[in-house]
């Protein structure tokens, strides 16, 4: 092996690894960013419920729990395979 070719394979791994580190940078900032936006916000005074004999926890008998609907429902997907049957040959097309 030459050594312009261990240059121009070790040129490769330097990009290579320049991409892989570089990749995970963004996806943590990504995932910061995330994280950040997601986080609750922080309240003035710290609120302590205390618990009492009277509060009820249950769900009166009046209340139905209804399932949310999904509003933005995913397309199903079926398999089905298309298969071109029009040739264009190079006469047709002026080629040749």
């Amino acid at each position: 092996m030459s050594p312009l070719d261990m240059l121009i394979f070790f040129f490769f791994i330097l990009v290579t690894i320049k991409a892989a580190t570089s990749c995970i940078d963004y996806w943590k900032d990504v995932d910061d960013e995330i994280r950040e936006a997601s986080a609750p916000a922080p309240s003035k005074a710290p609120v302590r419920a205390s618990l009492s004999r009277t509060v009820r926890t249950g769900i009166p008998s009046s209340v139905r729990v209804t399932p949310i609907k999904r509003v933005n429902k995913p397309a199903v997907i079926t398999a089905h395979t298309y298969i071109n049957n029009d040739h264009v040959y190079l006469k047709d097309k002026g080629a040749a």
